[in-house]
């Protein structure tokens, strides 16, 4: 249990503050009469500007009679906003780092005693920084084997496959075209030749891309592998909620009737909550790695990613911009950007199975 240090400024509120489950704290705080009295002066004094009062014209009535007036509405306001100011007061004094709102269980005042607040928050997780610089990744060959270059041929002569009548005379049947410099130009190359090799960078790049996200799996199941630790439940229901809602888009685009969602959703809804535990772990540890290293997201970056959007969207830049900030989503652009960062630096300080210090990156 933490109490509130003897040296506070005399208007901080008494609390203590205990575990009530992991990444969550309960609280019982006590807000003095004294400390309560100058922000209902200001609350007052707001009332006393906007009333209204027959008799006096508007901002002149008397403060006594405003207070009679709209006793409740300001005692109602003054009380939140001391509540208000009472939770980010403690959250400061003992370092608090919330990721939710203070949920109030249960409040008594009086004018004598002042105000009494039991309260729960959700946290940021308390964990130990593992190592991460040199994690070992096995980096997946980018090589192209015949055996695919033969498949990705194949796939192409089917793609150029016509229907011609048949031998026999009855019917037509599916021909496929030989594999030869008429059909490399049929496809637009000057030989044979040329849509080999065609083919072969396409499956390199492939391959390439796909490595790279094989390596940044691997990454990051080796981070949460060092970093066993509990986080927030509710941030990990608003992401799975998220990732739900993704999903269902993703089924119903890929021609899923309506009628079957639900019950796709539900078989992989336990897949989904993982998932979504897994982005939420992960970015607490991708987040105190980047304070670590000191891995910003400089301005130029974030023009960079508005543009991207804008263009993507079709939108001005500038409506994009107003629309992440009325949201309250443009934090999340700039972790996003921050987040990626990290993951590509600690790839590049990776050690590669059998590569020595051969960076991932290439």
């Amino acid at each position: 249990m933490f109490r509130k240090p003897t040296a506070a400024a005399a208007q901080d509120p008494d609390a203590s503050i205990t575990d009530a489950a992991p990444c969550q704290k309960a609280l019982r705080l006590h807000v003095r009469r004294d400390a309560i009295a100058p922000v209902r002066g200001v609350v007052l004094a707001e009332f006393q500007r906007q009333a209204a009062l027959p008799g006096f014209r508007k901002g002149k009535a008397p403060a006594g009679l405003v207070e009679r007036q709209y006793a409740k509405d300001i005692q109602d306001e003054t009380l939140q906003r001391v509540t208000r100011q009472a939770f980010e007061q403690v959250a400061q004094a003992h370092g608090l780092k919330p990721v939710g709102p203070f949920e109030v269980r249960t409040m008594a005042f009086s004018e004598t005693d002042g105000l009494t607040l039991e309260a729960t928050v959700e946290v940021e997780p308390s964990f130990a920084l593992g190592s991460y610089k040199g994690l070992p990744l096995t980096r997946p060959s980018a090589e192209v084997a015949p055996q695919e270059m033969e498949r990705a041929l194949a796939a192409l002569q089917d793609s150029m496959a016509q229907l011609a009548p048949a031998k026999a005379g009855e019917g037509k049947e599916r021909q496929v075209p030989a594999l030869d410099e008429e059909l490399a130009k049929d496809l637009g190359y000057q030989s044979l030749a040329a849509l080999r090799e065609h083919v072969a960078a396409k499956l390199r790049e492939q391959k390439r891309a796909a490595r790279a996200q094989a390596l940044e799996a691997a990454l990051c199941d080796e981070l949460l592998r060092r970093h066993p630790f509990e986080v927030p439940p509710r941030l990990v229901a608003h992401q799975t909620e998220r990732l739900t809602r993704d999903f269902r888009v993703r089924l119903l685009l890929s021609g899923v009737p309506e009628d079957q969602v639900d019950g796709k959703v539900t078989q992989f809804a336990e897949q989904l909550r993982t998932s979504a535990a897994r982005h939420v772990k992960l970015a607490f540890i991708l987040d105190r790695i980047a304070a670590q290293e000191s891995v910003t997201a400089t301005q130029d970056e974030l023009v960079k990613r508005l543009w991207q959007l804008a263009q993507r969207w079709k939108k001005d830049p500038a409506q994009v911009r107003q629309f992440f900030d009325a949201q309250g989503l443009w934090p999340s652009v700039v972790s996003a950007i921050r987040q990626e960062k990290t993951i590509a630096f600690l790839l590049s300080v990776a050690q590669l199975e059998g590569t020595g210090q051969e960076s991932a990156l290439a």
